[in-house]
């Protein structure tokens, strides 16, 4: 399970907001390399961006990641992850905002509309891990996850996670 917060931005949209994750760990090599498959759900809006008009959308990823332990010292190490990904972003564009400009003065707003963009990638993220003592939970403070794909996607997150195992 895993919380964050960032920006997402697709081929008609751009926001900031939090991202909500949930998916399950598989041990392959030696409690160092992991399979992570999982979903991920987020919502946005351009809250702190003024030149954007109003939006609100929601992005929708499929996820399957490779996390590996590339330094670690008995509970705690430093991870990396890469993987792949598929999703949609869909939500509703407005009117709002600053106005665009021309040599001849401001451009007249766009009507809204509603955004359904499908993507597919991958992504990258590192930092740390800390295992509790137990070593049935263990929390994941990843500061880097970045996930890029076809249709001017990227995402980027500050991120959160617990596992526990089961």
């Amino acid at each position: 399970m895993g919380i964050g917060a960032g920006m997402s931005q697709s081929l008609n949209s751009i926001g900031m907001g939090t991202m909500y994750s949930i998916g399950y760990h598989r041990n392959i090599w030696k409690d160092r390399l992991r399979f992570n498959p999982n979903l991920s759900l987020g919502f946005y809006s351009p809250m702190y961006i003024t030149d954007q008009p109003d939006q609100y959308f929601n992005s929708i990823n499929i996820n399957a990641t490779l996390n590996y332990d590339l330094i670690r010292i008995q509970r705690f190490s430093i991870v990396i992850y890469a993987g792949i990904e598929a999703g949609k972003t869909q939500g509703y564009v407005g009117t709002g905002g600053m106005p665009d400009y021309s040599d001849i003065g401001p451009i007249p707003q766009k009507n809204s509309y509603y955004v359904h963009d499908y993507h597919i990638g991958g992504n990258i993220g590192g930092g740390f891990r800390l295992v509790s003592k137990s070593r049935k939970t263990a929390f994941n403070i990843l500061p880097f996850n970045i996930r890029l794909g076809y249709h001017h996607f990227i995402e980027g997150h500050l991120k959160l996670e617990v596992d526990i195992n089961i």
